[in-house]
């Protein structure tokens, strides 16, 4: 109601408030039992979490009597949840609700996490998250600990271990929600969370201590969820130790706490995590203890030992030889890899899918650390590999893990022929072979695999590459399923790409070379009969083949544009249309005089010249264009055809006129389905040349936020931001409400907070990885700055008097940003 009457929570819900609030607070404070259980508090704190994340101005002055009913049930929960839970060594008594359904204790937990969730997501909330942090993490760690439940299902279910705890796991646990919590404290408060990180570390380990020496069976749980605390936030650990201002040993810990617990077989679970924490920070340990941990972890993969030492020992592997690689330290490893991989690959056969491919991940980056080793080891992988990819076709994390196996091995020189002479048999039959006697998706898969063959292998390709080239083009020509299509396309965009010669060498037995046949291909995948889905990479493909082939196209290189403009006349899937707008935006790099020409003497769907539709597509979708590559090739090429427009008064352009800015009317109120339906939208129509500067702004913009993003703290240090539908009057400011208070102040407990550098994120965008995009100069170009001094130096020409009134607030903003006065 209030998306379309913003005054209603003020004339509605603020009166009701206080009652609310009392009642709940009186509700939280109820001692379990007739009249209250934790079914009750659980719907209680969905409430009051529910208007901290809406109203958080008008609920401010109510959060301290919400705080310590909320505090109390956090730690009170925990004595009950260990007791009931962790140690099962009480009875749990969980309500039932109305349908019968078991309300579990742990649906309490959750919910009193998410209400810590909505505070730190509350920018004016977050100082009494701050002031509480040693406490809280302390209650966090507790949380993490392993349950009996989950001891007995682990010890039976390997595989349901591996999902369990995998860092992207869908399962969902009280373990897996304190995690989530503790990974969100320490990048929303990295200077304040790192003392009380290793606080909490040295309590819980005095804990475990005390209930070690009276007997307590299950004070190995302590020491391994704080394993796990530490382990999950490495970077912030790790730099804060090195930093000097915390008071922890972190190598003392891991030789007298990992390193001892080690020598102590009481659970399974204990001893896996021992090895996962030690390959968490190889970078601040001595070669020697370094050495021992290796030992431990080849030990741990050996068929004596349990399931889940064996399961970590897998993790730590992995661990070990990533950090160490990335560290330029690998020779520490040499040693130690044949005993890795005997022991993975003893593991591979012995377990199911999850743990399969937990194995195979890690041997793909055993494969990376020494050549040598990979070659010594190569017969016995790529049968192994092949059997796992033509055994579990249909699942595609196993898939892509045995395709990042194949091309492990075929970027080592001295795998490449032998992968080859035993892979592309298997590959060729696959290829040749009908639909309806492989699998489905087979092919497409394959065709995968031959890509990566290609695109990693030197020139000249080998003979059975080649063989298999006609075979592709076969494929592709003669199948209907879509992703086959595809892949078809880019296999043949990477044999175009690396070996352009060869495949225009090749001839078949009537004389046709492989270019026909690539041609052949574009042509099916851009007819209009087929589904638009199958141009989805066809861009890229005719990309290719303009800037390699050039003018050996001839006139294939004009019917293949006029079928480019025959299926953008279809498509309405953003990516295709991506895909097929990015053809004339290289073309505008390296062939403008020619693509204006064709463009202009080429008729559009409504019998106007194609360039008026073209630039209308692509004004339209310019601002939905994902890609950081992408974005630069089409917003660069805009520059230059905005450039070309102003310089030569190109005449062609002067009558295209595209949709601006959407027409808002104040009178007609919100626009529900039913009136958009009746009235349409309605849009201001500018000239194409104002547009394509109005998307030049807007791309700078874009650049701009991300660049900064990646430079702005986590803590939010502009609080002058949207509140819910609260009225901006409504000023309730921080220090009239919660200021100086903590979760548990109110209980005349309070917490220190310290100032150091902790967390290093690591969100950079992702890396490319498309090769012909590597190759492209335009990939090495900062965009950022590319727009900023096309801007600033159209600014200072004299035509520029046609754009200026055109801007609006947000475009005055950005150029201002960046010196241009208007």
């Amino acid at each position: 109601m209030a998306e379309l009457h913003k005054n209603i929570p003020k004339q509605l819900l603020y009166p009701m408030l206080p009652q609310f609030t009392q009642a709940f607070v009186q509700a939280l404070q109820v001692p379990d039992g007739l009249t209250s259980d934790s079914g009750l508090k659980m719907e209680v704190l969905k409430a009051i979490t529910t208007l901290v994340k809406s109203f958080p101005k008008a609920m401010n002055q109510w959060l301290p009597q919400i705080l310590p009913p909320v505090w109390t049930t956090l730690t009170e929960s925990a004595n009950i949840y260990v007791r009931t839970v962790v140690n099962d060594t009480e009875e749990a008594d969980d309500p039932v609700d109305s349908d019968g359904e078991v309300l579990g204790f742990e649906n309490l937990v959750f919910n009193v996490f998410d209400f810590i969730h909505a505070l730190i997501e509350t920018p004016r909330f977050q100082t009494v998250v701050k002031k509480s942090m040693d406490q809280l993490i302390y209650y966090v760690v507790l949380y993490m600990q392993i349950t009996q439940e989950q001891v007995k299902m682990w010890t039976v279910s390997p595989d349901q271990f591996v999902e369990d705890e995998d860092d992207d796991t869908f399962s969902y646990s009280v373990r897996i929600s304190a995690q989530d919590l503790l990974l969100t404290l320490a990048s929303e408060f990295d200077g304040e969370c790192g003392p009380a990180i290793f606080a909490a570390v040295a309590k819980h380990l005095q804990e475990a201590d005390s209930a070690k020496a009276s007997g307590n069976q299950h004070w190995w749980k302590l020491h391994e969820a704080v394993m796990l605390t530490l382990g999950s936030i490495r970077t912030l650990v790790t730099d804060a130790a090195r930093s000097g201002k915390v008071q922890f040993d972190l190598c003392g810990f891991l030789q007298s706490v990992v390193l001892e617990d080690l020598n102590q077989p009481l659970s399974p679970f204990l001893l896996g995590r021992c090895l996962w924490a030690a390959s968490r920070f190889t970078l601040i340990m001595s070669p020697e203890l370094i050495q021992r941990f290796l030992q431990a972890t080849v030990s741990g993969l050996q068929a004596s030992q349990p399931p889940s030492v064996r399961i970590s020992a897998i993790r730590a592997v992995f661990g070990f030889c990533d950090h160490l690689k990335s560290s330029n330290n690998t020779q520490i490893l040499r040693p130690h890899l044949a005993e890795m991989f005997e022991g993975l690959t003893t593991i591979a056969q012995q377990f199911s899918t999850d743990v399969l491919a937990l194995c195979l991940e890690t041997i793909n980056i055993v494969l990376s650390i020494d050549d040598e080793f990979t070659t010594s080891v190569e017969e016995k992988v790529t049968p192994m590999a092949l059997a796992v990819f033509l055994k579990f076709s249909g699942d595609p994390l196993i898939v892509s893990l045995t395709q990042e196996t194949f091309k492990e091995l075929s970027e080592n020189d001295a795998c490449r022929a032998p992968l080859q002479q035993k892979l592309m048999p298997t590959v060729m039959s696959i290829l040749q072979s009908s639909t309806d006697k492989i699998p489905m998706g087979m092919p497409s898969l394959t065709l995968d695999i031959l890509e990566s063959l290609v695109r990693t292998s030197p020139i000249p390709l080998s003979d059975s590459l080649m063989q298999a080239f006609p075979l592709v083009a076969r494929c592709t020509l003669e199948s209907d399923d879509n992703a086959t299509m595809q892949s078809g396309g880019e296999c043949l965009r990477a044999y175009t790409s690396v070996s352009l010669e060869q495949v225009m060498q090749w001839q078949d037995e009537q004389g046709r070379n492989g270019l026909y046949y690539i041609v052949e291909v574009t042509s099916r995948l851009l007819d209009p009969k087929t589904s638009e889905y199958t141009a989805a990479f066809v861009g890229k493909l005719v990309s290719v083949l303009i800037s390699k082939v050039g003018t050996a196209l001839g006139e294939n290189l004009d019917l293949m544009l006029r079928a480019v403009l025959s299926k953008m006349q279809q498509a309405e899937t953003l990516s295709v249309i991506q895909s097929l707008v990015m053809v004339f935006a290289h073309l505008i790099h390296t062939q403008m005089d020619a693509v204006l020409e064709f463009l202009s003497t080429v008729p559009g769907p409504t019998g106007k010249p194609a360039l008026e539709f073209v630039l209308s597509e692509w004004c339209s979708k310019q601002h939905l264009f994902f890609g950081a590559y992408e974005n630069k090739v089409s917003s660069i090429a805009l520059c230059k055809l905005l450039q070309h427009v102003i310089k030569t008064n190109d005449a062609r352009f002067q009558d295209i006129v595209v949709k601006g800015e959407q027409i808002f009317h104040q009178s007609e109120g919100i626009r529900t389905r039913s009136k958009t339906s009746k009235v349409p939208d309605q849009w201001t129509m500018i000239p194409v040349a104002v547009k394509m500067y109005k998307l030049i702004i807007n791309e700078l913009s874009s650049q701009m936020e991300s660049n900064m993003s990646t430079h702005v703290s986590a803590g939010g240090e502009d609080l002058e931001e949207d509140d819910g539908w609260e009225e901006a009057d409504d000023d309730d400011d921080l220090e009239n409400g919660t200021e100086g208070q903590t979760l548990s102040s109110l209980l005349g407990q309070f917490a220190p907070a310290s100032d150091y550098a902790g967390l290093d994120l690591d969100e950079g965008d992702a890396e490319e990885d498309d090769p012909d995009a590597l190759q492209d100069p335009l990939y090495q170009i900062d965009l950022q700055a590319y727009l900023t001094e096309f801007l600033q130096s159209l600014s200072q020409q004299p035509c520029y008097t046609i754009f200026s009134p055109h801007h609006n607030d947000a475009e005055r903003h950005v150029l201002q940003s960046v010196g241009i006065t208007t």
